[in-house]
């Protein structure tokens, strides 16, 4: 893959993943994340409370840390799993529409963990 092309994708998954978890973080505070965690207790998800916070966060800091290219590889696999989660937890049994963009975070996250961050990143800065 180019390095453009995953410069172009670790940009536009990265902040647009990290949209969701700067929403429900800084916009939304504490409300919005007991809330969210009310919602995985409904699915009888283990530690609601603390699993609604790793997976803002890691949607906060993993999706910066993809979009600049810091630490990607595992930025991009912890992205990824919490994506898969999502697809097999929240949105098990929802039409398509409901968990596509959890299958495209899921797909995107993927490619970058697969396929590192290419000559465009911090990542690469740091190396040379």
């Amino acid at each position: 893959m180019s390095d453009f092309a995953l410069l172009l994708l670790r940009i536009i998954a990265g902040f647009g993943l990290a949209s969701h978890g700067y929403s429900a973080i800084v916009n939304g505070g504490v409300e919005a994340i007991e809330g969210f965690a009310g919602f995985l207790g409904s699915l009888d998800f283990p530690a609601p409370l603390a699993f609604a916070w790793i997976a803002k966060t890691t949607e906060l800091v993993g999706g910066v840390c993809v979009a600049i290219g810091l630490l990607t590889r595992p930025a991009a696999l912890m992205c990824a799993a919490t994506m898969f989660i999502a697809m097999l937890t929240a949105h098990l049994g929802d039409p398509f529409e409901k968990w596509e963009l959890a299958l495209l975070y899921f797909a995107a996250m993927a490619v970058i963990a697969m396929n590192g961050s290419g000559r465009y990143s911090v990542d690469a800065k740091r190396r040379a």
